[in-house]
């Protein structure tokens, strides 16, 4: 038979469709799936390349970029609908409603409700597990919570906009995917304050960032935990605290993937959040490749060099009056200010911007420059923050000095 000038012939090899009519010399080197689109039509797509999801959902294939740049006219056109996401590691189904973000969905056991809470610490594995057993056509995970008397109908809400947060982000954190556009509602809708435009920013800023830091990952990489953490103890049955135990003995980054249920992608992603609290450390990462700057970093760079200039007058300070500084209390704050559902700025033991927050920061910013004025905020209060510690723990005379010191050297 001849399809559009294609030749179709069945061999041992199965159904061989090309432009000879020839069934010989086949060309085994790269495997291909077939996907069935609707009732007429099939998707078939290589198979070999990571960036090619397992299975399509449809045929449209978008960069992070234009995904971006699709979402952002939606909103700006106020669409209402539906967009299935391929991830290749999920199927995500992101719902909107007259432009703005209200809910997502997945098939990916991570994303649901139980495990997105339960990776925030909001409940343990034990009442993961004694929820998940009550769950069933009538009775939603969300009830079971409400009726187990752990949440209130405040924490529902926000664990709710939690879940359709990740679930969103987790779209942009691989280098393709494949969507659909349909019409239709979401089954329940949330509101974020600040808006889809905002919501966008940050998830498709963090997505550069990820994956920037993903191929610094070698097969050489070791998992190291840090020995005398800032923050109290991870507790055993908590996920920070079963991530851990999957580290305790320094493995390598392959053997917490193979060790760890959840998808390669989501353990990353909690071993970044414990890298950045500091209770994890990585060996044998690839040093960063410098992000792209003009001049509009300038002021963003100046900030986190302040910063920095700030803490080599406190710290010798709290030293020389014998006074311990509240690191804890400090690194705290600094992640405080990642009120994005991420942990991109954070502090060192010392109390120091790290390297590695630096680098996600201008990544983050090279790649949407509508970060630099929520960095540049977030730097200025940890700043501040840190010159009001001084002023409140140390002698006054002593504190008065640093800030003329700093005033100087900054102005």
């Amino acid at each position: 038979m001849v399809i559009n000038e294609l030749s179709a012939a069945w061999s041992t090899d199965g159904l061989v469709i090309n432009t000879t009519g020839s069934t010989e010399e086949l060309d085994r080197g790269k495997p291909w799936k077939v996907t069935r689109l609707d009732s007429k039509r099939l998707l078939a797509f290589a198979d070999g390349a990571e960036s090619n999801p397992a299975a399509a959902a449809g045929f449209a294939c978008c960069s992070p970029d234009m995904l971006y740049d699709l979402i952002i006219g939606m909103n700006h056109r106020r669409w209402s609908g539906t967009i299935f996401v391929d991830t290749g590691f999920g199927h995500k189904r992101i719902y909107f409603n007259a432009g703005e973000f209200v809910f997502a969905a997945s098939d990916l056991i991570d994303d649901r409700l139980g495990e997105v809470i339960y990776r925030e610490s909001a409940i343990s594995l034990d009442q993961l597990t004694s929820f998940a057993v009550q769950v069933d056509r009538k009775k939603k995970f969300g009830q079971v919570l409400l009726r187990s008397g752990s949440f209130t109908n405040t924490d529902l809400w926000n664990a709710l906009k939690s879940q359709a947060r990740e679930i969103f982000r987790s779209i942009f954190l691989v280098d393709r995917c494949y969507i659909e556009l349909h019409g239709g509602s979401a089954p329940i809708e949330v509101t974020f304050e600040n808006g889809t435009e905002e919501l966008l920013d940050s998830a498709y800023s963090f997505g550069s960032q990820f994956r920037a830091f993903s191929k610094r990952l070698g097969p050489n990489v070791q998992v190291i935990p840090v020995e005398a953490p800032l923050g109290p103890p991870c507790t055993p049955g908590t996920f920070s605290g079963d991530i851990m135990e999957l580290t305790k003995d320094g493995p390598s980054l392959e053997t917490v993937f193979e060790r760890s249920k959840l998808t390669d992608i989501y353990t990353l992603l909690a071993m970044q959040r414990l890298i950045a609290t500091g209770y994890l450390r990585l060996e044998g990462i690839r040093e960063p490749v410098a992000s792209k700057m003009d001049g509009s970093f300038g002021n963003l760079k100046s900030r986190i060099d302040g910063y920095q200039v700030l803490h080599g007058l406190v710290e010798p300070a709290f030293q020389g009056a014998g006074i311990p500084m509240p690191l804890a209390e400090l690194t705290s704050f600094a992640l405080s200010l990642n009120n994005d559902g991420s942990a991109t700025v954070y502090l060192d033991q010392k109390g120091t911007l790290p390297a590695e927050s630096v680098s996600s920061m201008l990544q983050q910013c090279a790649s949407n420059t509508h970060r630099l004025s929520f960095y540049q905020i977030r730097i200025e209060t940890l700043t501040r923050y840190l010159l009001q510690i001084a002023g409140d723990v140390l002698p006054y005379e002593m504190a008065r000095k640093i800030k003329n010191e700093f005033k100087e050297i900054t102005s």
